[in-house]
């Protein structure tokens, strides 16, 4: 018999488990036998170029899109077969996106707790006092009545991951969650979002900030053509990767950051040898 999706897991059932998944849009194949498996409390960042179906494999984790073979299971539940309706999904996993997706009409808390009364049940009153608690962990407390066109782009960004938040998930999705920030509010999202890594969230990262994957996650997968290519330990990854194409990939994203990396690996030379 199979857990329920709100079953605590076994320990030796991964938070996330995807068996050879693939994805296509008609004659255009954007997913081809992808498997990954995240355990309880890792963070998984995901890298690589534009249009390698990132974006994608994190939709049809959450099912905001069919598959068209495979298995996704989630804290060893399997939930590709329709058996589990959408409120199961997102009682469960939390996706964040690079547009943000606020309702522009609700203010900042009722943005956050429209889904927790209404998919959860939670009591309005019990609802706000929890998008309070979130507000002032990710800094913006003073803006529970603005609507998000009075909010700058970080701000905006961090109102999502409250809202996320405010189901409880036991996986987070993010989705190139910097994307379309101005490069000084950058820094601000990427605070929140390294806060829940050290609190031991579950999370999967899509994410063009390859400073940020190195530090945050303790496994970065490549992808390329619809392919996870490479994976292993941030500090493989980035300074030896097996593949041509991996390090092609890098060569090319770390060339204006390049020297942040060997400086940063200096610095922690100097502080272990110190120490």
């Amino acid at each position: 018999m199979q857990n329920s999706l709100n079953d605590k897991p076994s320990t030796s059932a991964p938070a996330l488990e995807v068996r050879g998944l693939r994805k296509s849009f008609g004659s255009l194949t954007v997913l081809e036998d992808i498997s990954l498996s995240i355990r309880e409390g890792e963070v998984i960042s995901v890298i690589g170029p534009s249009g390698s179906g990132k974006s994608t494999l994190a939709r049809c984790i959450c099912r905001l899109e069919a598959i068209d073979r495979g298995e996704v299971l989630l804290m060893g539940d399997r939930i590709d077969g329709g058996r589990h309706s959408n409120r199961d999904i997102a009682r469960l996993v939390g996706m964040i996106f690079q547009q943000f997706n606020l309702f522009p009409h609700l203010s900042v808390i009722e943005n956050i707790i429209l889904s927790p009364v209404n998919i959860l049940g939670v009591p309005a009153p019990e609802a706000e006092e929890r998008g309070m608690a979130l507000l002032r962990r990710v800094g913006l407390a003073d803006k529970r009545d603005a609507r998000p066109s009075e909010l700058s782009g970080g701000q905006c960004q961090r109102v999502a991951i409250a809202r996320a938040l405010a189901m409880n998930p036991r996986i987070l999705l993010f989705d190139e969650p910097t994307s379309a920030l101005d490069p000084e509010l950058v820094g601000e999202v990427l605070d929140v979002i390294a806060d829940l890594a050290r609190s031991g969230m579950t999370m999967m990262i899509i994410t063009h900030e390859m400073l940020f994957a190195k530090e945050v996650s303790d496994r970065v997968l490549f992808m390329d053509a619809g392919r996870i290519l490479e994976q292993g330990p941030p500090e493989d990854i980035f300074t030896a990767p097996k593949l041509p194409r991996t390090q092609l990939f890098l060569q090319r994203m770390l060339a204006h950051v390049g020297r942040e990396l060997v400086e940063a690996a200096a610095d922690e030379r100097r502080f272990s040898h110190g120490s």
